[in-house]
């Protein structure tokens, strides 16, 4: 029965309960007049109007049952939701035309609205609209590396902290709403859960917690992550987590060399001979233990989506690195790193291409120039990692100029290949003409 056939039922009962009032009333009038009128036939008059009332009463209480049943069974259904869909692929061709903002500014705005938008009250009408909505906001998270700065990183500013706690106050709204679809079905919320707790803490990593702060971004910790049956949401999980060890073992290596420098970079050129000529101590055990960790989830997160292209390019820049920290601290050097990170360039220049193809290339996005920072960062590391293993002279290296590097991305690692080619150039009054490798940074 359809809610909105409901007023014919009423009608039809108040046709027929009148039809009965009026014909006990002329029943009634006619045995009064007849003087045939007893105590007993006005106890039956009261009585038969009382049952008729009754009766209708009993009828529109078990149909709002009915219905309050059948609305909170519609609320509560979870089939065919994308939070169980094992080949779900994000959209994102489709988001960056929407996201399309040339300034920081303009994409933080949009990107939040977009959040904002997704947990109105009007639009979660069932458990199976909540979880698609969770499910957009966990594949957008990862572009937020984009627009919010790391307080550890670069000094804060007004768009930065409005920017975040705006999306925490959606984190909120995301939270209640749960909250309220927990207390119809519980058992169809542990998916819905376990994603809010894997947004929470992707959303912290991305915006301050890291390193020092690990108590934060051991959020992750805290996920069931294999639970999670989205494929997307299981790739964010592990990446993250594998970048999470990774950070550890960073973390370790830093507190290891403290005496030495105050900002020790391990994938820095003048870090090699150190991590080489570490001995066994318990912090290179450490390591080495959270960079297998790390590896490990980096594998997890790669397999089940081989063709996607956006994702691919993070985690094999990711395995990448943890594969050279890895094979400088053990005694079997890996060179693995040498194709992860090749694949890395390779995903990111068809990403840039396509995104220029789709999007335009004449006005770029904030987001389009983002990933071709994405694509020169990847490239630039490659060069510096085999600068430091001895693969490639910095001296036969043209960097060209770096120009504005607005995602804090760029500039270390430019400058660390640069000193180098400086310092030997003077050193050993090498020939600044001679080019074996090129590097183009705009």
């Amino acid at each position: 029965m359809k809610p909105n056939n409901i007023w014919r039922i009423y009608f039809g009962i108040i046709v027929m309960s009148v039809f009965v009032i009026v014909l006990s009333i002329s029943v009634f009038i006619n045995t009064v007049s007849a003087e045939r009128y007893t105590l007993a036939d006005l106890i039956s008059f009261i009585v038969t109007i009382l049952s008729m009332l009754l009766a209708l009463l009993a009828y529109h209480i078990s149909v709002k049952t009915y219905f309050s049943i059948d609305a909170v069974n519609a609320i509560s259904r979870m089939d065919g939701n994308v939070m169980e869909n094992q080949h779900y692929r994000t959209g994102i061709y489709s988001l960056l035309r929407r996201f399309n903002a040339t300034s920081r500014e303009g994409t933080c705005r949009q990107i939040v609205e977009y959040f904002e938008g997704l947990f109105q009250k009007e639009k979660i009408t069932s458990g199976a609209k909540l979880a698609d909505s969770i499910q957009e906001m966990i594949d957008l998270i990862v572009l937020l590396s984009f627009i919010l700065n790391r307080k550890d990183r670069v000094d804060i500013d007004g768009v930065n902290d409005e920017i975040a706690r705006r999306i925490s106050s959606v984190i909120s709204d995301v939270e209640r709403r749960v909250a309220d679809f927990e207390e119809m079905s519980e058992g169809s919320s542990v998916l819905i859960r376990e994603s809010v707790k894997l947004l929470k803490a992707v959303f912290s990593y991305q915006c301050y917690w890291v390193g020092e702060q690990s108590d934060r971004i051991g959020l992750l910790l805290d996920v069931r992550g294999p639970m999670l049956k989205n494929v997307i949401s299981r790739t964010i999980y592990y990446n993250y987590l594998g970048l999470w060890y990774m950070s550890k073992a960073i973390l370790v290596l830093r507190r290891h060399f403290e005496s030495e420098t105050e900002a020790f970079d391990p994938f820095s050129i003048d870090a090699v001979s150190k991590l080489r000529e570490m001995d066994g101590c318990r912090n290179k055990e450490l390591a080495v233990i959270y960079l297998e960790e790390a590896l490990r989830n980096f594998d997890c997160a790669a397999e089940p989506i081989p063709d996607e292209l956006m994702w691919n390019g993070f985690l094999q820049y990711n395995i990448a690195r943890a594969q050279y920290l890895s094979g400088l601290l053990t005694v079997e050097a890996s060179s693995n790193w040498h194709q992860s990170i090749q694949n890395a360039i390779n995903y990111r220049s068809k990403l840039v291409m396509m995104l220029d193809d789709i999007c335009g290339s004449d006005n770029r996005s904030l987001l389009q120039r983002a990933f071709q920072t994405e694509l020169e960062q990847a490239k630039l590391m490659e060069l510096r990692l085999k600068i430091a293993t001895g693969s490639v002279k910095p001296v036969a290296v043209n960097l060209g100029e770096l120009h504005d590097d607005e995602f804090h991305r760029l500039s270390i690692i430019y400058n660390d290949i640069q000193s180098h080619r400086i310092e030997l150039t003077e050193r050993h009054n090498f020939d600044m003409d001679e080019v074996t490798v090129k590097v183009k940074v705009s």
